[in-house]
C-alpha cells in the first residue's frame, strides 16, 4: 500500500520498484469480508489475465489510496473444517466413518485434535475415532480436543481459557508424579512375601526347650506370606509434597489436589500382621499425608489470591473425591471462606464482635482450622492491619484450642501496634477465651516490654515482641492515672515467678524513672522526678501498705488524691519502694544480685534514699542487701564504671552520697568501696576529679554534730576525696590489716572484705564491735 505522498526515483517505473514477492493487498475499506471459519480469511481469486492487467494498471481510488500491485496470495495452514478447498459436513459426535469429503484434505489442513497436519494424524479415518471429522461447533469433539490439550488438567473442570503457565506445569509435574506412582503402587498391591518373625523375633517356649515339634504359634511366624508395604508409596508421596511445598500457589494446588486424590483411592489390603512403622500401614500413612495436604493447601487458599472461579474449582474438586472411613475427619476441611465473604469481613470490620451470626434459624460461629487461623493472621500482619487482627482473633473459634490461645497471646502486642494501650493492659490480665491469663505467661524481658510501651505510648518495629533500640511512637488514647502501677503490681501477683524475679522490681524501677515519650529518634528519655517533701513521703509510704494489699487481692484498687497531679508519679514510685521491700522481705536469703536495681532509679536518687531509710528497722535485711550489691560491685567492676561513665560526675557524686552519711556502718563501708574503685581508675576518666570535688564540698558542708565519721575518720575521707581530684590518683599507705574486714550475715552466712588502710585501729575496734551486736 502506498500513499499518494509516496514517489519513486526518477527513470524508474512502478514495476520495477516493487520487490518480487509482494504481500496481498485488498483494500482499507470497512466493507464485509468473507470467512467459513475462525482460522483463516478468504480472498477472491482472479484468473492469471487479470493479474496481469491489474499489474499494469495504475487505480487511483482517492487522493491518498491507490492499489499499485496484487497478487494471488499463499495459502495459510488452518483447520481442516476451514479449508475453502474441500466442503467440510458438520456432524455432533459421529467417530464411525468420514462424513461425505471430510476425509479429504489439502496440504495445510491441520487435525483438530492432534494439532497436527492432516497427512500425519493417524486416527484420521479410523473406525470408533474418525478425526476429519472433527470441529469445533461440536461439544464431542470440543471436550476431546480440551482433554487432549490440557491433559490431567481436565479432572478440574478447567476452561483452556483458565489455564495459565502455571497451572500448566502443576499438570507436568503431576503427570510425572502419577506414572512413578502407578509403578510403586502396583508393587504394593502385588505385595512382598515375608514372615512374621522377619519384623519381630520368635521368643517360642519351643526355641527355649529345643523341642523338635514347634508349636502352632512358632509355626504361624516362620510361615512366608505375601505382606503389603505402603512405606515405599508413602516415601514416594512424601518426596513429591516436598517438591511441591516450593512451587508456585497454582502449581502446587494442582499436585497436592491430584495426590490427595489418587491415595484416597488407594484399597486398603490387610496384613496378615502388623508392620512395626506406622507408615508402613495404608490407614496410618494415607491419614499422615492427607493432614499434610489438607493443611499446605488450606493456607494456600488464605494467602494465595486464587481468582474466584478457580478457588471455587479446587474446592469443589476436593469435596469429589470420596474419603475412606479413616479419613472422614477431612470432609469440611476445605471448606475455607473467601477474604470477601460477608461473615468475615463483618468481623474484621468490628460489626460482628462476637464471630456469630444466625443462618436459616440456626446460630453459626466463625470457626476455622488452626492452619486457617494462623494464615489469616500472617497475611494481616504483613498488612498491617492489626485492628482487624485484633478483632478476629477476639471472635474466631478453632478445633484447636492450644494452638488459637497461642496466637491469642500476642493480642495485646497488637493492640499496642495500633495505639490501643487500655485495651492491651485489660488484656493482659484477661482471662476470658484465655486458657490462662497472658500475665501468667510473660517472660522478665516480655514484661519489660509491655511496661515499655505502655508507659511511653511506643511500639517495637517488627511483628515480633523482640527487644531493639528504636521505639515508634504510637497515636493513641494514654492509660488511666494509676493503671499503670495497678496493672505492673497485678501482673507481678499474677506470675509468682515475675515476683522473684529481681530484674523485674529493676525495670519497675526503670520503667517510673523514664519519661513517658520517645524521642524524635525513637530513643528512651531518662526522667528526673522532683523530690517530695519528707511528709509527702512518709504519707505516702503509710498508704502504700493498704493499696499494695488491695492489688494483692484485686485490680482495681483505690489511689487516694495524692496519687494524681501534680506529685502523682513520685507517689507511685514510693508504692514501687515499699512494693521493692516487701519483695526482699519475702525473699530468701541471701539475696540474689541487686546492683541493677541500685541504678534503676536513674537519677531519681532521692527514691534509693527512701528504700534505705525504709529498710533501716530491718538491719538484717539492709545487711543482706548492702552484701549482695558490694559481692557484685566486686565481680564487675569494669561494667559498673561503663555504667558510672555515662551518666556522668553528678549523678555518681549523689549516688555516693546516699551510702557515705548513712548510719550503718557496712552502707557507709560500700560508699567507701565506690571511692576506692574510682581512686584506681582515675588515670582512665576525666569525670572523677568532678566527684572528688563534689564530695568534698558535701564533706565539708555537713554540719559537725550530724557527721557520722569521727574527726580522724573524716580526715582519711578528705585525703581520700583529695586522691580522686589528683592527677596520678591517691596511693594509701600500707597497713597491717590490709586483708580487710569481714561483714557476716547471721542468715547468709556470707562475707564481704573492704578495705580499710585509711582507718584508724579505734575505728576498726568500733566497727568490729557493732558488727559482733548484729549477728
Amino acid at each position: 500500500m502506498r500513499t499518494g505522498e509516496g514517489t519513486c526515483e526518477e527513470g524508474t517505473s512502478l514495476e520495477a520498484s516493487l520487490p518480487e514477492e509482494s504481500v496481498i493487498i485488498i483494500s482499507d475499506d470497512e466493507g464485509e469480508v468473507s470467512a467459513l471459519g475462525n482460522s483463516v480469511l478468504l480472498i477472491e481469486e482472479a484468473a492469471e489475465e487479470s493479474f496481469a492487467q491489474e499489474k499494469r494498471k495504475l487505480e487511483v481510488l482517492d487522493d491518498e489510496l491507490a492499489i499499485t500491485y496484487s497478487k494471488k496470495g499463499h495459502v495459510l495452514p488452518h483447520a481442516r473444517y476451514d479449508c475453502t478447498l474441500h466442503p467440510f459436513m458438520r456432524v455432533e459426535n459421529e467417530t464411525e466413518v468420514p462424513m461425505e469429503q471430510n476425509a479429504s484434505f489439502c496440504s495445510e489442513c491441520y487435525c483438530y485434535l492432534c494439532d497436527k497436519p492432516a497427512s500425519e494424524c493417524s486416527s484420521w479415518t479410523c473406525t470408533s475415532s474418525c478425526h476429519c471429522n472433527a470441529h469445533n461447533k461440536s461439544k464431542y469433539w470440543k471436550e476431546l480436543r480440551d482433554t487432549a490439550l490440557a491433559g490431567v488438567l481436565t479432572m478440574f473442570q478447567l476452561d483452556l481459557t483458565e489455564i495459565d503457565t502455571e497451572l500448566r506445569e502443576g499438570g507436568n509435574q503431576l503427570q510425572h508424579f502419577l506414572s512413578e506412582l502407578s509403578q510403586v503402587q502396583q508393587k504394593y498391591r502385588e505385595g512382598a512375601i515375608m514372615t512374621r518373625e522377619s519384623t519381630a523375633k520368635c521368643f517360642c517356649a519351643c526355641h527355649r526347650d529345643k523341642r523338635k515339634s514347634s508349636c502352632y504359634s512358632c509355626t504361624m511366624a516362620h510361615v512366608p506370606v505375601p505382606v503389603h508395604n505402603y512405606m515405599p508409596v508413602y516415601q514416594l508421596v512424601t518426596e513429591y509434597l516436598n517438591r511441591a511445598e516450593n512451587q508456585h500457589p497454582k502449581t502446587a494446588a494442582v499436585m497436592l489436589l491430584g495426590a490427595a486424590r489418587e491415595i484416597l483411592l488407594e484399597r486398603i489390603l490387610t496384613n496378615p500382621f502388623p508392620l512395626p512403622d506406622t507408615n508402613s500401614n495404608v490407614k496410618e500413612a494415607t491419614a499422615s499425608l492427607m493432614s499434610r495436604i489438607v493443611s499446605t493447601l488450606q493456607r494456600h487458599l488464605v494467602l494465595a489470591d486464587y481468582p474466584r472461579n478457580l478457588y471455587e474449582k479446587f474446592i469443589m474438586f476436593f469435596q469429589s473425591i470420596p474419603l475412606p472411613p479413616h479419613c472422614y475427619n477431612f470432609v469440611n476441611s476445605m471448606n475455607v471462606i473467601r477474604w470477601d465473604n460477608c461473615f468475615l469481613t463483618s468481623v474484621l470490620a468490628g460489626q460482628n464482635l462476637a464471630g456469630t451470626r444466625t443462618l436459616k434459624g440456626k446460630r453459626e460461629n466463625l470457626c476455622e482450622a488452626l492452619p486457617v487461623v494462623q494464615s489469616r493472621v500472617q497475611r494481616l500482619e504483613g498488612d498491617l492491619c492489626y485492628r482487624q487482627l485484633v478483632r478476629y482473633l477476639r471472635a474466631v473459634k478453632c478445633p484447636d484450642p492450644t494452638g488459637l490461645d497461642y496466637l491469642k497471646q500476642k493480642i495485646a502486642f497488637y493492640s499496642c501496634k495500633f495505639g490501643d494501650f487500655p485495651g492491651a493492659a485489660i488484656f493482659l490480665l484477661q482471662t476470658k477465651g484465655m486458657l490462662c491469663p497472658l500475665a501468667k505467661r510473660l517472660t522478665p524481658a516480655q514484661f519489660e516490654l509491655y511496661l515499655t510501651m505502655l508507659h511511653t505510648k511506643s511500639c517495637l518495629p517488627g511483628n515480633e515482641l523482640v527487644a531493639g533500640e528504636v521505639w515508634i511512637p504510637c497515636k493513641g488514647p494514654p492509660l488511666k492515672t494509676g493503671a499503670l502501677l495497678r496493672t505492673a503490681i497485678r501482673i507481678l501477683h499474677c506470675n509468682t515467678a515475675l515476683l522473684r524475679e529481681p530484674k523485674c522490681w529493676s525495670t519497675l524501677v526503670r520503667i517510673w524513672s523514664t519519661c513517658d515519650s520517645v524521642s524524635e529518634d525513637g530513643q528512651l528519655i531518662p526522667r528526673t522526678i522532683p523530690e517530695p517533701d519528707k511528709s509527702y513521703q512518709l504519707m505516702v509510704m503509710d498508704m502504700s501498705c493498704s493499696i499494695l494489699d488491695e492489688l494483692q487481692r484485686q485490680f482495681n484498687a483505690f489511689l487516694p488524691p495524692p496519687f494524681h497531679k501534680p506529685n502523682g508519679v513520685a507517689a507511685e514510685l514510693i508504692v514501687i519502694v515499699q512494693a521493692i521491700v516487701r519483695f526482699m522481705m519475702t525473699a530468701a536469703l541471701p539475696l540474689p544480685p541487686m546492683l541493677e536495681l541500685v541504678f534503676a532509679f536513674g537519677f531519681n536518687i532521692w527514691a534509693l534514699a527512701l528504700l534505705f531509710q525504709t529498710m533501716i528497722p530491718m538491719r538484717d535485711l539492709l545487711l543482706a542487701f548492702i552484701t549482695s550489691i558490694d559481692k557484685e560491685l566486686h565481680d564487675n567492676e569494669q561494667q559498673v564504671l561503663n555504667t558510672l561513665d555515662a551518666r556522668g560526675a553528678s549523678y555518681v557524686s549523689n549516688l555516693i552520697s546516699v551510702f557515705l552519711p548513712h548510719g550503718l556502718e557496712p552502707v557507709r563501708l560500700f560508699g567507701l568501696h565506690m571511692i576506692d574503685i574510682l581512686l584506681k581508675n582515675t588515670a582512665n576518666y576525666t569525670w572523677i576529679s568532678n566527684v572528688g570535688n563534689n564530695l568534698k564540698n558535701i564533706v565539708c558542708n555537713v554540719e559537725p554534730q550530724s557527721f557520722i565519721f569521727n574527726n580522724m575518720q573524716k580526715q582519711q575521707l578528705l585525703s581520700k576525696l583529695e586522691g580522686l581530684t589528683a592527677e596520678n590518683g591517691f596511693a594509701s599507705p600500707p597497713s597491717r590489716l590490709n586483708e580487710g574486714i569481714s561483714l557476716t550475715d547471721g542468715l547468709n552466712n556470707f562475707e564481704v572484705k573492704y578495705d580499710t588502710t585509711w582507718l584508724s585501729l579505734m575505728a576498726e575496734q568500733e566497727i568490729l564491735v557493732e558488727i559482733s551486736s548484729m549477728m
